[in-house]
């Protein structure tokens, strides 16, 4: 098993093509025509097992706001394990490896929107209430601002001395 890292814009078409069909096995809805949900992500995790895609967890590297506190982010999207591979441990690994990388660059949280929460509460994270504002895209377009609470989804996991905090978390951007 070998853990990559690879930015957006490096991506080959060996690549685009693993990611398309792991998260079409994974996310049935997904969009058949594009690797991203809204908007690209900054860098990808990727496992590969031999020439096969078996696990993947796009990264947005953002600032946002909370509670009026500027906060570094990593956000993660599109995070998912193939079928076959899954309860062996390498969403761990994806997420342990990316908690890596916030350390060693000064990264405050990892933040995730997720309905379901064991893998990351079996890592660390915390679920968290907090109203939220983000960007609404649809189609390429940006249709105007949200600002609602997003009950029982919002993960988020400290990597660094700044406590997490009460308030609105502004995205400074899409939803990831």
């Amino acid at each position: 098993m070998e853990i990559r890292q690879l930015e957006e814009f490096a991506l080959g078409e060996q690549e685009r093509q693993a990611i398309q069909q792991l998260l079409g096995d994974c996310f049935p809805d997904y969009p058949a025509d594009r690797i991203y949900y809204k908007q690209l992500p900054d860098f990808r995790l990727l496992a590969w097992e031999n020439d096969r895609l078996v696990g993947h967890l796009a990264v947005e590297h953002r600032m946002i706001d909370i509670g009026g506190m500027a906060a570094r982010i990593f956000g993660i999207a599109d995070f998912c394990v193939a079928g076959d591979f899954q309860h062996r441990g390498l969403g761990t690994q994806l997420l342990n490896r990316l908690e890596q990388l916030g350390k060693e660059h000064a990264v405050d949280f990892l933040l995730l929107l997720a309905s379901r929460h064991e893998v990351y509460l079996h890592n660390g994270f915390q679920l968290v209430q907090n109203p939220c504002r983000w960007l609404i895209i649809h189609d390429h377009r940006s249709l105007g601002v949200s600002h609602r609470r997003l009950p029982e989804t919002l993960l988020v996991k400290a990597l660094g001395s700044k406590p997490w905090r009460e308030g609105v978390v502004d995205l400074l951007g899409h939803i990831f």
